[in-house]
């Protein structure tokens, strides 16, 4: 069972730095393209501005926030490892 809920943590965990890696690459672009701000509350805000002629992207990012992401993730899947697997019971031919 521990074992189940350490690599349930760490696959999470990944998953969690994947989609926030993809949640704030899709900001900044949604914010470049649609030339306004954009943002997801506690994790990051970006926003378009043009400085003579020239365009200019900023970005805030909130760490505390993409960590809580992340372990978010972690717990999740840590709880869904745990919940689902296997218990003593035998199955199948080894009855």
């Amino acid at each position: 069972m521990v074992v189940r809920a350490i690599s349930g943590a760490v696959i999470g965990a990944f998953i969690g730095f994947f989609v926030t890696v993809i949640a704030i690459v899709s900001t900044i672009a949604m914010a470049f393209f649609t030339e306004s701000t954009m943002g997801i509350p506690y994790v990051i805000e970006s926003s378009f501005q043009e400085s003579g002629g020239l365009p200019e992207l900023y970005f805030t990012p909130n760490y505390p926030g993409m960590l809580g992401v992340v372990i978010f993730f972690g717990a999740l899947a840590m709880a869904y490892g745990i919940s689902t697997g296997r218990g003593r019971h035998k199955s199948g031919l080894a009855r």
